[in-house]
């Protein structure tokens, strides 16, 4: 069975901000990169919407 997954470069970050990831996937007992993965699909989401608003007041 194929995977429709992929692998993207890595990310880098300081390491108080890898530390807020870490506390908060622990909170919500999922590893960083879910929330990662969270975290871009809401905001990519969002800004999609905001298009499809913009495009539909023309």
């Amino acid at each position: 069975m194929k995977q429709d997954r992929t692998t993207l470069p890595a990310v880098r970050v300081d390491m108080a901000f890898k530390q807020r990831l870490a506390v908060y996937a622990e909170s919500q007992e999922r590893d960083v990169s879910w929330v990662i993965r969270k975290a871009i699909k809401e905001y990519l989401d969002r800004r999609e919407e905001r298009s499809i608003e913009q495009d539909l007041d023309r």
